[in-house]
């Protein structure tokens, strides 16, 4: 705790210093508490500024009541000296605990280091003995007061600082701190630390203590210099985004203005009142002649702070076109939609140091309809001209997004729209390029499938032709004639599988036209019947009358007819086919279902792949043929297996839907 009696300049000197410590340091302990929630190393932080508030609001206070009263009440003395000291003892081990906490994050500090950090809690048992000192003696100053226990204090704090000042230049190392501008920052806290330790020695060891308060100007320039990190940490968390801690930087530029004011007002104050005791000018005089110096200032300072907020307002927009451009560039190189809205929340909750960020895409995203958001987050609509394509919602990080956020946020919102559409532009362009790469290799299997079917089916029906007129002697032995009969079946396999590589090559006919769906069930399940008895399985339909549908008759043949045989072919004897049409939302809904074993998970993705098969002697074309006439005719089809609570047997049921006619 300092002392006074009388204002003079060294006086007014530790006024302003102890006040611009408190302030600073109050103003550090809202910005920590008000951004987030606190992890380990934020907590100390906090309780670092609020131990180094405590010093400077005690002396501060202390300052004051000896103005004041000339001899303070003990109870107020007791109470400032209180308020002072237990700061200033908590200040010495926190700095440590900070700075190796820092050190080693985010791991936790190893059996070493919690040593080290003990070692500095320890001296701690001494404080009451230390307080009871000081309280017990009010009516003399702190270092008299403190007796045989002040060099010791002393240095405790120089071991403290010299400790930190090695852990600045630890972390400063680029394996520890990537960052060039952090790295600075680290080198700048060693200085001042070792400064404050070599001016603490010099002051409070090399000398006998000071009769009055803590001494004269170099000890008020000791507290100056005590004060300097904290201003400098400001500066770092309001420029580099230090911990992830942020504040608007017209919230700050306002603050330090409005403290800057308070502190000349107050200077005003005691100086005219000092002037005024010591019969040099009277107060209104004095107290005139200041409001003219301010008078004369405020433009210069005016133009300095509208060259601040300038600056800031630049730094904000060039951070959001920086991040705009690299959205910009994911979204040329991926043209992946999903991917780029994982990027944008990424890399803005990162940039902006937010809580979190949530692109959605569509008009209903952002549109009026829109459900409101809940809590402290934020929506930014995503406009093209006047219509809404999508929305940025963002949960701030602390309490709430501060104006440097909410105005890059916004101005991110306005360009985000480019990029949307520029992403969906090129995946359009991505999928017609495979589409057309796609069609052009249909069309070359077509006109491969063309000359295979004109070198080998023609062949192949020759040689059908005579090996049936040799079955059909009987001067033959019965063991050649059955070959004869495997021979023909044989040619008939190759046959079906030439045609079913042609038709999946060959894209369908009469596409735009509209046909019966229910028809086509009909004609299907008919020549599909005598099969279905051979293999006893029983064929059902439900159906509640015509079904008009988009896409021509073959295609929707090739669709039944593939799912009936398909449906058949997994099915067990004595179970049943079922096939139903139904009519929903504009579209026509056709489900095939059978009670066989079910298709695997892991294979589920594979069935509409050309060549696919399970089956010993399948071509693997069924289901691809149903996919690609569903896509040339603009349908769907989903696979459902197994379906729950249909008996014993898993089953498969595909539904496919069509465009009504």
């Amino acid at each position: 705790m300092d002392v006074a009696s009388e204002l003079t300049l060294l006086v007014a000197s530790k006024l302003i210093v102890y006040t611009f410590g408190a302030l600073i340091h109050l103003f550090l302990m809202v910005l920590i508490l008000g951004n987030r929630r606190l992890h380990r190393l934020e907590w100390l932080l906090f309780s670092l500024m609020t131990a180094l508030f405590m010093w400077n609001s005690g002396n501060l206070l202390a300052l004051n009541l000896g103005l004041y009263y000339g001899l303070a009440p003990p109870m107020l003395s007791g109470f400032a000296r209180l308020i002072a000291f237990l700061g200033a003892m908590a200040a010495a081990p926190l700095l440590v605990h900070v700075q190796a906490e820092y050190f080693v994050r985010p791991r936790r500090l190893p059996f070493s280091g919690r040593v080290l950090v003990l070692a500095f809690y320890l001296p701690l048992v001494a404080a009451p003995w230390v307080v009871g000192n000081l309280l017990g003696r009010v009516h003399l100053d702190p270092p008299a007061a403190l007796g045989g226990a002040a060099r010791p204090l002393a240095l405790w704090i120089i071991a403290a600082l010299l400790a930190g000042a090695a852990f600045s230049l630890a972390s400063r190392r680029p394996q520890r701190e990537p960052d060039p501008r952090l790295r600075r920052f680290h080198a700048v806290l060693a200085i001042f630390q070792g400064i404050l330790a070599v001016g603490l020695a010099l002051v409070y060891l090399t000398r006998p203590l000071p009769v009055q308060g803590f001494g004269g100007y170099p000890a008020t320039e000791l507290m100056l210099a005590a004060v300097l990190p904290g201003l400098y940490l400001g500066y770092v968390i309001l420029r580099y985004n230090f911990l992830d801690l942020r504040v608007s930087r017209n919230v700050a530029y306002s603050v330090a203005a409005i403290f800057g004011l308070l502190i000349y007002l107050n200077l005003m104050r005691r100086l005219s009142g000092f002037l005024e005791a010591h019969e040099i000018l009277p107060v209104a005089v004095t107290e005139g002649v200041m409001i003219f110096i301010l008078v004369v200032f405020l433009e210069p300072v005016k133009r300095l702070i509208s060259w601040a907020l300038h600056k800031a307002v630049v730094s904000e927009f060039e951070r959001v076109q920086k991040l705009s451009a690299e959205i910009q560039d994911f979204a040329k190189q991926s043209g992946d939609l999903e991917g780029l809205k994982r990027f944008v929340e990424e890399r803005t909750q990162q940039q902006l140091a937010l809580g979190q960020v949530t692109l959605r895409a569509g008009k209903a995203a952002g549109g009026p309809d829109a459900v409101p958001p809940k809590g402290k987050t934020r929506r930014f609509p995503i406009c093209r001209g006047t219509e809404v394509i999508g929305a940025l919602e963002v949960a701030p990080a602390g309490a709430e997004l501060s104006g440097d956020q909410f105005g890059a946020l916004e101005l991110l919102a306005d360009q985000l729209a480019a990029a949307l559409e520029l992403c969906q532009l090129i995946a359009d362009k991505v999928k017609l390029e495979r589409e057309l790469a796609e069609k052009a290799r249909l069309a070359f299997l077509g006109e491969m499938a063309a000359r295979i079917a004109h070198n080998v089916k023609n062949p192949l029906s020759s040689m059908k032709t005579l090996v049936q007129l040799l079955e059909e002697d009987t001067s033959l032995p019965e063991r050649v004639r059955q070959d004869c009969r495997l021979v023909v079946n044989e040619v008939d396999r190759l046959n079906h599988n030439i045609s079913q590589v042609l038709r999946y090559a060959k894209p369908a006919r009469d596409t735009d036209r509209p046909v019966d769906l229910s028809a086509v069930v009909k004609r299907v399940l008919t020549l599909a019947r005598a099969e279905a008895e051979q293999r006893q399985v029983k064929l059902a339909m439900e159906s509640s009358g015509a079904c008009p549908v988009e896409g021509g008759e073959e295609a929707a043949n090739d669709i039944v007819s593939n799912l009936v045989v398909n449906a058949l072919e997994a099915s067990a004897s004595g179970s049943t086919v079922r096939v139903s049409l139904r009519r929903a939302d504009g579209r026509v809904e056709l489900a095939v279902e059978d009670q066989g074993k079910g298709i695997p998970p892991d294979l589920r993705g594979k069935i509409f792949q050309p060549f696919f098969t399970t089956r010993a002697g399948g071509t693997g074309l069924g289901l691809a043929i149903v996919a690609r006439r569903l896509e040339e005719i603009g349908g769907s089809v989903d696979c459902q297996s197994p379906l729950d609570g249909e008996g014993d047997s898993p089953g498969t049921r595909f539904l496919v839907r069509f465009r009504a006619a």
